[in-house]
């Protein structure tokens, strides 16, 4: 279910005769026999289906597929699925940088900010329960999501927005949305726009001053690919036009030249497309 976005059955909490029924008995089948025959390893299953010819097709679609399988129950294609929550708050880590890659040790707490969001940080609060001082989580901030406190009362924002299972009690099946809040999230929340500010730091840090050399890397660290001709140069146009725009407007207190600041603009666009929001 997580590789393929849908399980053999797609009722996973319930295997009995109220569940739904399997899309392929006999494969279930012989996956359940072989997970037992090779001592239950569970790596060893997941290498089995991740080396599978269904798991490496490519996602395209056909008309004549769309019509004998629009629902891609019996996976004639790959499914486009979305990054879970947390592998998407790690890849944006990641990419930026930023990522603190220690094992173990105690979660990372998270608390309610001024205006009630909720945030990684360590509750400092007043008399009226009111935050004050902000305490340094010394680098814990970056560590990834599997490490992050989980508090049913208080999902981290960034997680809530991108579908973070409920556990009241339980959740057998993750819910996976497209709705406004989530591109209003990577278009205003302050974490998407910090870690695009890293990013762009690193990507300057990595290439000097040349802008070409710039977008480039940007473009690689974001997808793993180079951009085709005609992409780089609407890239650079895009940096261009929000440098100019920002010179504009810029003022004495502002911490970042305009071109920093373009650059950044498009390093938070990469970070909202779905060709980093997607699995395809």
């Amino acid at each position: 279910m997580h590789h393929f976005g849908r399980g053999l059955v797609s009722s996973p909490g319930d295997f009995g005769v109220l569940g739904e029924r399997p899309t392929h008995p006999g494969l279930l089948d012989w996956l359940a026999d072989e997970f037992v025959r090779s001592g239950w390893q569970i790596k060893r299953l997941h290498r089995l289906i991740l080396d599978s010819w269904a798991f490496r097709q490519s996602s395209s679609r056909t008309l004549e597929l769309d019509r004998i399988d629009p629902d891609n129950l019996l996976l004639a294609r790959m499914s486009i699925r979305r990054l879970e929550s947390e592998a998407l708050r790690d890849a944006i880590l990641a990419i930026s940088g930023s990522m603190n890659s220690g094992m173990f040790g105690q979660p990372v707490s998270v608390m309610e900010d001024a205006v009630g969001q909720i945030v990684l940080g360590k509750e400092n609060l007043d008399g009226e329960r009111k935050p004050t001082k902000t305490i340094d989580l010394e680098g814990e901030q970056f560590r990834r999501s599997l490490y992050v406190q989980v508090r049913r009362t208080r999902p981290l924002g960034v997680l809530e927005t991108f579908d973070v299972p409920v556990m009241t009690p339980n959740c057998s099946k993750r819910p996976s949305s497209n709705v406004a809040p989530q591109s209003l999230m990577l278009m205003n929340s302050d974490f998407v726009i910090e870690y695009s500010e890293r990013l762009a730091r690193r990507v300057v840090t990595e290439t000097g001053p040349d802008r070409r050399s710039q977008v480039l890397r940007a473009w690689r660290l974001a997808y793993g690919v180079d951009p085709d001709p005609e992409v780089i140069g609407d890239l650079l146009s895009f940096v261009e036009r929000q440098s100019e725009a920002f010179g504009k407007v810029a003022t004495k207190n502002d911490k970042a030249t305009p071109p920093q600041r373009a650059l950044a603009s498009l390093c938070q666009a990469l970070l909202s497309a779905n060709r980093f929001l997607y699995v395809d």
